[in-house]
C-alpha cells in the first residue's frame, strides 16, 4: 500500500491503543493494522502549546502616535495583500498608497496578552512566514 497518502486527524489519537513505550521517550502505539512511533516529548509540546492558544485572550493597544514601519517595497505589497491576518494577530496596520516605498505602511496598533507586548520585530517575524506560506494564518 501507498503509505505516503495517510493522514491522521486529531481525532485518532484519541482512538490509539497505546502498547508501550521505549527509550524514555518514544511511544508506540496502534491504529486499526497501523504502528506508530510518537514523539513523546514533541506530543507534550503541541498539546501545552494547543492549551495555551485556547487559552490566550489577545487585545489590541492603540499606538498614540502610528510608528513608521520602513518596509521595503515588496514587504510593503505582502502587508498589503495580509491585512486581514495582521488584523486577526491583533495588529493594526495603515496602508497609504500615496507615500513612497519603504514609507507606505504604519503601525497604528499592537496586540497584547497579560504582560507580552507584541512589536514591530514581531511585524517583520510574521512579514517573513508570510513569504514562506502566502495567504496561510501565521502568528508570531
Amino acid at each position: 500500500p501507498d503509505l505516503s497518502l495517510r493522514t491522521i486527524a486529531q481525532e485518532d489519537f484519541a482512538r490509539m491503543e497505546v502498547l508501550g513505550q521505549f527509550n524514555m521517550g518514544f511511544i508506540i502505539a496502534r491504529l486499526g493494522e497501523d504502528l506508530y512511533i510518537l514523539d513523546q516529548h514533541a506530543c507534550d509540546e503541541k498539546f501545552r502549546f494547543e492549551a495555551l492558544q485556547r487559552s490566550t485572550t489577545m487585545h489590541t493597544q492603540p499606538l498614540v502616535v502610528p510608528k513608521d514601519l520602513e518596509l521595503e517595497a515588496p514587504d510593503e505589497l505582502v502587508v498589503e495583500e495580509n491585512l486581514a491576518i495582521f488584523r486577526a494577530n491583533g495588529f493594526e496596520l495603515r496602508v497609504d498608497p500615496e507615500a513612497p516605498p519603504t514609507k507606505r505602511v504604519k503601525l497604528a496598533a499592537l496586540p497584547y496578552s497579560k504582560s507580552t507586548v507584541f512589536g514591530p520585530g514581531d511585524v517583520h517575524e510574521m512579514l517573513c512566514l508570510l513569504r514562506e506560506s502566502p495567504g496561510q494564518h501565521v502568528q508570531p
